[in-house]
């Protein structure tokens, strides 16, 4: 069994746990907390949470309930904008996962309030984690919290949304190689993905508290996180355009054609290798072999 197979063994139960139980406490009323879980605990992934967690195992961090409680707080977002993703007015999904998507069971007026309430209740759960054992110093709350407002709103996830439905109108698009990825990959996928490794980095030094922890390190964890969200992206376009091509969205692999999206796909990984190992060169506690097996999880999706 790989390190990345072990690590989401051990950590994907315990992140569901964790937004069972505080979906359980977010609402006094028993059917928006129904439609919340409904919306997050539908079999995703939990790439972003897990992210978070395996930037604090690579600094060989034991992983607290407070962290654990932080890590998760970016699902939340993730979880609200597939719920108003799906929405008519958006992509018109009727199904997420092979299930009903939220307005699709519950009505569209449902699904923009549960997808507020996620928004909103990210927020909560964020600074509760200070009164959970193990807590980082509120100076890394306050960050943190600032960069996940930064990642999912106007010059983030809302943006990139934005100029990504300007994308959905057919076959003629003003939108080319460059802008693609600097107005909707960047800020629509890559921005979470950055926010998730960079949280992970902040944990790191709120918790050691050790004035030799670099802090040009957060940054470029960061830098790997939204390396990684590129290449990400690419792959699910990649994925998409396999398994059907009809859709009347100027994906890159439409406008650059599969082999050469592969390409790009493979440059940002080998971007975010170049980056762990600059990290390791600049500090001996770094252990980059569970990240590493995470960028070569992404390529082998192909």
């Amino acid at each position: 069994m790989t390190n990345l197979k072990k690590f989401q063994n051990e950590w994907l139960p315990k992140i569901n746990a964790q937004l069972e139980n505080d979906l359980s406490q977010v609402s006094s009323d028993d059917d928006l907390v129904a439609m919340m879980k409904y919306a997050v605990l539908n079999g995703g992934k939990r790439l972003r949470p897990l992210l978070t967690l395996m930037v604090l195992e690579s600094f060989e961090q034991l992983i607290t309930p407070s962290q654990l409680k932080i890590a998760t707080a970016v699902e939340w977002i993730h979880s609200y904008s597939l719920v108003h993703d799906d929405l008519p007015a958006m992509d018109n999904d009727l199904l997420r996962r092979g299930k009903p998507s939220v307005h699709a069971l519950y009505g569209e007026a449902n699904a923009i309030l549960v997808g507020d309430a996620l928004l909103t209740g990210a927020f909560t759960v964020i600074p509760q984690a200070l009164t959970v054992s193990g807590a980082p110093a509120s100076e890394s709350i306050v960050l943190i919290t600032q960069y996940l407002s930064q990642a999912a709103g106007a010059n983030g996830m809302v943006l990139g949304q934005i100029h990504d439905m300007q994308n959905h109108d057919g076959a003629e698009s003003d939108f080319d190689q460059e802008s693609l990825l600097s107005l909707i990959y960047q800020p629509k996928t890559a921005a979470l993905l950055r926010y998730a490794a960079q949280a992970g980095a902040l944990l790191v030094k709120g918790s050691a508290n050790d004035e030799t922890f670099n802090p040009d390190l957060v940054t470029k964890i960061a830098d790997f996180g939204e390396k990684l969200g590129l290449a990400f992206q690419i792959q699910d376009d990649l994925d998409d355009f396999q398994q059907d091509t009809t859709e009347s969205v100027n994906a890159l692999p439409h406008l650059v054609g599969v082999t050469t999206a592969e390409r790009m796909r493979d440059d940002y990984l080998n971007d975010a290798y170049k980056i762990l190992n600059d990290i390791k060169l600049n500090d001996q506690r770094f252990h980059p072999e569970l990240l590493s097996e995470l960028i070569t999880f992404i390529g082998d999706k192909s």
